[in-house]
């Protein structure tokens, strides 16, 4: 007999939508802003392709901007992809 449910099946959207795999880290990263200001963020996790940042309370980050994280050797040029409350989700781009 086939099922004949009006429910499609749950998909794990999460794991079509990440281009490597994250993993967590924790540590503090930096993101240029301007000539002069600067802004520190958390790192919660990355991938080859982007991560995932927490903000401090009231700061809002552009839509483009430039990421030092201590563990690469160069900064990353990103792009917001996501918010939600404190967290965004960074892509990295490739220039």
């Amino acid at each position: 007999m086939v099922n004949q449910s009006n429910h499609a099946p749950r998909l794990d959207v999460a794991k079509f939508n990440r281009r490597g795999q994250r993993i967590r880290v924790e540590a503090r990263g930096m993101v240029k802003l301007g000539w002069f200001r600067r802004q520190e963020v958390e790192i919660r996790d990355v991938s080859a392709g982007g991560a995932r940042l927490a903000l401090p309370e009231g700061v809002l980050l552009p839509d483009e901007f430039e990421l030092r994280i201590p563990q690469f050797r160069h900064p990353r040029n990103c792009m917001k992809r996501w918010e939600s409350g404190l967290e965004i989700g960074v892509e990295f781009k490739l220039d």
